[in-house]
């Protein structure tokens, strides 16, 4: 099967041609973003599930498709990008289809679930970049949505411009909402440490620069049903960074206030933060008080902006063949983090990690 050059398919068609693997819900924030992206032509849904990209091909009026081999086929192997937005467990013959047909590959986080197998999918990236010449490499991007956050990003140059001297110890708190249901917690997802840490554990090393050394977790179950399956929905992590910050991540299922992301960071000559979003900028001052609305619903209104950020930094990398931000080392350091901060929590040690 002939080899795209991706570089040289955009430019014939204008626009970054890219299918959407996956019609859930992070399917339905991508769907949104590339349609109203006019940098990408929205060719398709991929999905086995035909009545839920169904769905969606009603609201975007793009194709479905059973598989990605029809999807491709379909498309007479002119495709630039996919965009992957399905369980983890099924990216690894996603991106190995894709990579085999010289497509680039945007995937939700994790890459694969274990550092191994994520730093084989980048081989096999990297091979088949080899194969080629240079305008057809192909290009593993996942996504990690605070880097594209702006006010994530406003936080990260006031660290990066010396605004408040050496980070000396960061506070950062990750409050979920709504409450995820039963259901999806007994069954597997519930585990509040590799559900959620791995984004907050990628920004904080991205604005220190800096290598976790150490991590001690801590998690509590917030009832006896949820202890008996050995699910953990209100965790905190301690990691110890080479250079000598300390950073504590706190992370819970029930902030049943509103979507609750906070990061601070002291240093040596101040302390800048990131607060939280309301779900608009009304505020009503009375006899009983002054009142503001809750906080953004949950993440698809908290980073609506970050997910289009994100996307369109895809398109800079189809179209221009921009460097993804994120390497194969970030996305391996981030799930060492997690894995010890799992172990952490069963053995109620320190776990140190091997940053050489």
């Amino acid at each position: 099967m002939a080899f795209i050059n991706p570089t040289k398919a955009a430019l014939q068609h204008a626009r970054a041609r890219v299918l959407l693997v996956g019609s859930g819900r992070m399917g339905h924030i991508r769907a949104k973003a590339l349609y109203s992206n006019p940098r990408f032509e929205f060719c398709g849904i991929v999905d086995s599930n035909v009545k839920a990209a169904g769905t969606l091909s009603e609201i975007y009026r793009a194709p479905t498709f059973e598989s990605l081999t029809k999807a491709i086929a379909q498309h007479d192997n002119c495709i630039d990008g996919i965009v992957i937005s399905t369980p983890t467990p099924t990216h690894q013959p996603l991106i190995t289809e894709a990579a085999s047909h010289g497509i680039s590959i945007f995937t939700e986080k994790p890459v694969d679930e274990t550092s191994a197998k994520t730093s084989a999918l980048f081989k096999i990236c990297s091979d088949a970049t080899k194969d080629k010449d240079i305008d057809a490499k192909v290009h593993l991007c996942c996504g990690f949505q605070r880097r594209f956050d702006p006010s994530y990003l406003s936080l990260y140059n006031q660290i990066k411009s010396d605004s408040i001297g050496t980070p000396l110890t960061a506070s950062i708190f990750f409050g979920d909402h709504p409450v995820p249901s039963r259901e999806f917690l007994l069954q597997g997802g519930g585990n509040i440490i590799s559900d959620c840490s791995a984004h907050d554990v990628d920004y904080i090393r991205w604005v220190l620069g800096d290598e976790v050394e150490s991590v001690y977790a801590s998690g509590t179950s917030s009832d006896e049903e949820l202890k008996e399956t050995g699910v953990i929905d209100n965790a905190t992590m301690v990691m110890k960074f080479k250079k000598g910050t300390v950073v504590t991540l706190t992370l819970s299922r029930g902030a049943n206030y509103g979507y609750d992301q906070r990061c601070e960071i002291f240093g040596s000559k101040g302390l800048a933060s990131v607060k939280n979003i309301s779900e608009d900028a009304s505020e009503l001052s009375n006899e009983f008080g002054t009142h503001r609305p809750k906080w953004a619903h949950s993440f698809p209104q908290r980073f609506e902006m970050a997910f289009g950020q994100e996307l369109d930094a895809f398109a800079d990398t189809l179209l221009l063949g921009k460097e993804w931000p994120v390497k194969e080392k970030d996305c391996v350091a981030v799930q060492k983090v997690c894995d010890a901060a799992l172990e952490s929590c069963v053995n109620g040690n320190v776990v140190y990690l091997d940053t050489q």
